[in-house]
């Protein structure tokens, strides 16, 4: 007996919001196994980052066949106050004290409860976890017949060695890290570098390189009326990204330059001649096909960036840093335009603004890349040997 074509999606975000790149990149990803035949569920947070009022609205096509929310603010708090018990009353606690970086684990045993109850009362083919925060969620197993799968969406221990007061040793939240993805069959990661390193040093999972990827948006001849464009939520990667740029790149470029920062990142862009920041647009296509060229300044963080890709989908050339390519196929590096240094990047950019003979071949090149490497009929077939019926 075959069986059922159905998924359970564990995924902290409302992704219907597409207010980010990961949001963006697990609707795609959800809409592409629609098409493939799968019934989906979701297990969501409440009181995490999401929203969820605008959900139906969002879910009008019946994307998401069943929605299961549990409330994150519970869990945490209840945690907070068993880790106070713990310090108040050290001989509850046996166990050495921790040192350096800690990996959260956001499986609280609220949530692993109705996470059991789900599963046991659904025929799943797969259950498909999003990010390692949840991974715990499988410690007791899965029924037989079904099988786990975990997206990588970053380096978790690397990205909060950035954000870490006072540093501390990676060591055990790395090793942490890869026991965790170690507890599931398949593994999809959206970087070769985290591909190349977890399966060293976690062994179990089969891996699969799944670039990030969208369907071909129809493109519309439009007066460009932006030079540059910069996109990006409001995190600390983009928020770095934007004062090298405009600390030490934007000095460096001819005067009268348009430029446009789109979203929460806008609101940390300084205030300067030619600069247009607005932290919300209705519809991302008409900011794309009305720039000349977009910028990736990345001076950290893990991860492939939604943004290029965007950009080369709608056939803008794209200069970036060399961190602003991480996750690409290393083949690919020498397609992009690559600057790693103030004066690098700014005569990039210049020589598109001003070259329209090179600047019209680097627009063919990105429609190219965007077909070879990222357009979904592409990816479709990498998901088909993932999600395939004999498993």
């Amino acid at each position: 007996m075959m069986p059922p074509r159905k998924i359970l999606i564990v995924f902290p975000h409302n992704f219907f919001a597409l207010k980010s790149g990961v949001h963006k990149r697990y609707y795609e990803f959800a809409r592409s196994l629609k098409e493939k035949g799968f019934t989906i569920d979701l297990l969501g947070l409440r009181h995490f980052e999401s929203r969820w009022e605008n959900f139906k609205s969002g879910n009008t096509d019946q994307l998401v066949d069943r929605l299961f929310l549990y409330d994150f603010r519970i869990g945490y708090h209840l945690k907070l106050l068993r880790d106070f018990l713990l310090r108040l009353l050290p001989f509850l606690n046996m166990k050495p004290s921790a040192r350096g970086i800690q990996l959260p684990d956001y499986a609280f045993p609220g949530m692993t409860r109705m996470f059991d109850k789900i599963i046991r009362n659904n025929r799943y083919q797969y259950v498909v976890i999003g990010y390692v925060y949840w991974a715990n969620l499988l410690k007791k197993g899965l029924p037989p017949g079904t099988r786990s799968i975990l997206t990588i969406e970053d380096f978790v221990s690397l990205k909060l060695s950035g954000t870490s007061a006072g540093g501390g040793s990676l060591d055990a939240a790395i090793e942490d890290e890869a026991e965790r993805v170690n507890l599931f069959d398949k593994a999809i990661c959206l970087s070769y570098e985290e591909l190349a390193f977890f399966s060293v040093h976690a062994p179990k999972p089969v891996y699969f390189f799944v670039p990030v990827f969208m369907e071909k948006p129809a493109l519309v001849a439009k007066e460009k009326e932006f030079d540059i464009l910069f996109i990006g939520f409001d995190n600390p990667e983009n928020m770095a990204s934007l004062a090298w740029f405009f600390g030490q790149v934007f000095p460096l470029l001819p005067a009268g330059i348009k430029i446009r920062v789109v979203g929460k990142v806008a609101r940390f862009s300084i205030d300067l001649p030619g600069v247009t920041k607005t932290e919300y647009v209705q519809d991302l296509g008409d900011v794309y096909m009305k720039s000349r060229v977009s910028i990736n300044p990345m001076q950290g963080g893990t991860g492939m960036k939604v943004k290029v890709v965007e950009s080369l989908a709608y056939g803008i050339p794209v200069v970036s840093t060399p961190k602003g390519l991480c996750g690409m196929p290393p083949g690919l590096l020498k397609e992009f335009i690559v600057a790693g240094d103030p004066q690098s990047f700014a005569a990039e950019l210049t020589r598109l603004l001003t070259d329209q003979l090179w600047y019209a071949k680097k627009c063919r090149e990105a429609e190219k890349i965007f077909a070879a490497y990222f357009d979904a009929g592409v990816v479709s077939k990498k998901l088909d040997e993932i999600f395939s019926r004999n498993q």
